[in-house]
């Protein structure tokens, strides 16, 4: 007997290959009906016997492709007896409504089936720097509205060839409803350009062109899937130093794009979780550690421009047909954003041309639109896991599962250093991709046009809006304005509640918590900046029972760019303003004359409990830091120096029920040290010292309020040498750190905080 029902999968089930998989296995368990996208995901009307439906939905949610993901399968209709059942399983014309529930799929690296094809020259697609399947290619980059087919995508310019359009409608086929689905014949094209975008090449012969130009060392900005990169080579010194002084980037590293896993491993040390980020479908830009050969600039090595001071390389495998293409004979290029110093990635061809004509020699460019830019995600393998330090391509916008008693729509703006916003609707945060820097005119350009994508794309009305509690934050003004236009409740939200919200939700625990807050900077309930807090709470509330000692930071945000600046107030704050003054002149001569200026104005500087602020102190007095030229520099440089198993003494104060982690004994432990240790040495027991005080204080806290847990969020977080060590000791006080994973423990993963608090808090202005 045949029976009958309706479904609805909910989740990221367009744009993967989900309908084609239901169609393949309706087949294998001769199940007939029909598939069509909708705006709330897949549905599905199933007809056969009662076993084959029960096969059916059982396997639905076991066998669904690697890049799907579904959150929900809800059945729309009873299963009843089937009077007439169709002949086949079929994909029906997608259907728009009025609200729109659907998710978005991420863009995926090109798959080993289209490689294969691509490189046959008895292929109809050989060479094609295009190509892709149901398996890979590009989704959210492409995508203009919901449902995802061909027309809603920056590929519905593109008319399919015939032959092309037989494989989009063959069930059978890998292309079945390929939405980006083109070759030679029918799909894009790309051409290579000089810096005045006079034409020199098309199609596979500009390809070669462009791989030859590479090899003689020249620099080029090269289109993909979420932008352009910048790229040359990464063996000759000149024109790494080159592109440093074109691009405006003195020191802060350059991604490297290895031509295959074996030729990565040549140059950095590839642990299993790095092989596994490196292979997945996301490909992000994974930080391994350099191996020792190539630390040197011998010939044959990375020059030691390319991360200047740095253990680490931040080195992807090719992810679009393109990439193969370009570093097919080579071993590896530098592929680094093209963009100048924390402006939003470039991604048309025009801006391309006005913009990047003084970095760029020549121009590879595509005629494939990219209708929402995003940069390469960042990781960083820990142990057996991993963390993302930047959240972009194969990431966003891929949802976390939320569990809440409402499904009031609540967006979360962000902060502004490390620009990103955040939607939580129904039982899935949606995440926006990394944004940079808001203090910049062309970012919040780029804020807005991703935060109007998302509301657009999503249909996205928010019933609260929480921010960031400092008054200067553009991205306030911006939920504000947000706010008003929908007629949400605005929910002011500290800063390092919002981390410590993010840390606890991405670990699922609900539970009373510590946090362990280190950052830069954060704006403080009591008016001061914080940046070094001891929370104790949960996702709605916090008590804030610790801190860093208080000290001044002289200038303000010029103390990020010059860490001497902080370094001398806490040494005013050690030794007092006379020896301090003395002790500039032979730390930083350079800045004598200055710091006198600095100490007379030190009394009216504001305070901060900064512990980002004090690893750039430490870095300066240890001559690895003084001046950087972006943000975290001084604390990288210090990490990458650090060995050994000393530890600095932190003093652990408590007042009234309070911990205030008193840093001076580890001040003059540095500068006493330099007479007797090596700088590395003094570097690993800065960091040795602070995950003692902080593993000292959670075990107290374990012994005094049963706390089980550690939340660890916050910029300074990104200190993998810090993070390892932290937590071995905090397991040693039988307390669990939490850790993130996708959401960055730096300022982007305070958007999902701030929506997280919002969603699950009884604030007044809720």
């Amino acid at each position: 007997m045949f029976f009958q029902t309706r479904i609805l999968v909910s989740g990221i089930v367009q744009g993967v290959g989900f309908r084609p998989f239901c169609v393949r296995l309706a087949h294998s368990e001769n199940i007939t009906g029909f598939a069509l996208n909708t705006s709330h995901g897949v549905e599905m009307e199933l007809h056969g016997e009662e076993e084959s439906l029960d096969n059916f939905l059982f396997r639905l949610v076991r066998e669904n492709p690697p890049a799907s993901f579904i959150s929900s399968v809800r059945i729309l209709d009873e299963r009843r007896e089937s009077p007439s059942a169709p002949l086949c399983f079929e994909i029906l014309e997608s259907r728009k409504e009025t609200r729109q529930t659907a998710l978005i799929p991420a863009d995926l690296a090109v798959c080993a089936n289209c490689l294969a094809e691509m490189k046959d020259p008895a292929d109809r697609r050989y060479r094609y720097p295009f190509i892709n399947c149901t398996d890979c290619g590009p989704r959210y980059s492409i995508i203009r509205e919901l449902p995802y087919d061909r027309p809603m995508t920056t590929m519905g310019s593109f008319t399919m060839c015939p032959e092309c359009g037989r494989e989009y409608t063959d069930p059978s086929h890998r292309r079945f409803h390929a939405e980006p689905n083109a070759c030679p014949v029918c799909g894009p094209e790309v051409w290579l350009t000089d810096a005045t975008g006079v034409e020199k090449a098309r199609g596979d012969s500009a390809v070669r062109l462009c791989s030859t130009l590479l090899d003689e060392g020249k620099i080029l900005a090269i289109k993909g899937i979420g932008g352009f990169h910048i790229a040359c080579t990464p063996f000759r010194e000149e024109t790494v130093a080159l592109l440093r002084q074109r691009k405006r980037r003195l020191h802060k590293p350059f991604a490297l794009m290895a031509s295959s896993l074996a030729e990565a491993e040549k140059l950095v040390y590839v642990p299993e979780v790095a092989k596994k980020l490196m292979t997945s479908p996301a490909s992000p830009i994974v930080l391994c550690c350099v191996r020792k050969n190539q630390s040197t600039a011998e010939k044959g090595s990375v020059s030691p421009l390319v991360a200047p001071g740095q253990r680490t390389l931040g080195i992807m495998l090719p992810y679009t047909p393109l990439h193969h293409l370009l570093l097919d004979g080579k071993r590896a290029l530098i592929m680094t954003s093209a963009n100048f110093s924390d402006a939003p990635i470039v991604s048309d061809n025009e801006t391309a041309l006005a913009s990047l004509s003084s970095i760029a020699d020549f121009f590879l460019l595509s005629n494939r639109d990219i209708q929402m830019p995003v940069d390469d995600s960042v990781a960083m393998p820990l142990g057996r896991s991993f963390f993302l330090m930047r959240r972009g391509r194969g990431y966003t916008p891929l949802p976390m599962p939320f569990f809440r008693h409402d499904d009031n729509v609540v967006f979360g703006a962000g902060a502004e250093m490390k620009g990103s916003f955040c939607f939580s609707r129904n039982d899935v945060l949606l995440p926006g991709q990394y944004l940079g820097d808001m203090k910049q005119r062309d970012t919040v350009a780029y804020y807005n046009r991703a935060l109007e994508h998302f509301v657009s794309l999503y249909e996205l009305k928010p019933k609260k809006v929480a921010y960031d509690m400092h008054p200067q934050y553009l991205s306030t003004q911006i939920a504000k304005r947000v706010a008003e236009t929908f007629g949400a409740s605005a929910v002011p939200v500290q800063h390092h509640h919002a981390h410590f919200a993010a840390c606890l939700f991405e670990n699922n625990v609900e539970e009373t918590s510590a946090g362990i807050l280190f950052d830069g900077t954060g704006y403080g309930e009591d008016g001061t900046v914080w940046g070094g807090e001891i929370f104790l709470g949960d996702r709605s509330s916090y008590e804030r029972i610790g801190n860093f000692l208080p000290s001044r930071l002289p200038g303000g945000d010029a103390a990020v760019m010059e860490p001497w600046r902080y370094a001398l107030g806490l040494l005013h704050d050690v030794y007092g303003k006379e020896t301090a003054a003395s002790m500039a002149e032979n730390l930083w001569s350079v800045h004598a004359r200055k710091a006198r200026m600095v100490l007379d104005i030190l009394p009216f500087s504001p305070k901060t409990t900064s512990c980002g602020r004090f690893f750039d102190a430490a870095a300066a007095l240890l001559g690895c830091g003084d001046v950087v030229t972006f943000d975290g520099q001084a604390a990288m440089n210090l990490e990458a120096l650090a060995t050994g198993t000393l530890k600095a003494p932190f003093t652990i104060d408590r007042r009234e029920g309070r911990f205030l982690i008193d840093w001076r004994p580890a001040i003059r432990w540095i500068l006493d040290s330099k007479h007797t240790l090596s700088v590395p040495e003094i570097a690993g027991g800065i960091h040795g010292g602070l995950a003692d005080a902080v593993a000292k204080i959670c075990g107290t806290l374990r012994k005094e309020k049963g706390i089980r847990f550690a939340a660890l969020s916050g910029g300074v977080w990104q200190n993998r040498r810090l993070v390892a060590t932290t937590s071995i000791l905090l397991r040693k006080q039988g307390v669990e750190p939490l850790l993130h994973t996708f959401l960055p423990p730096n300022d982007e993963c305070v958007s999902a905080g701030q929506t997280v608090v919002a969603a699950t808090s009884h604030h007044p202005e809720a």
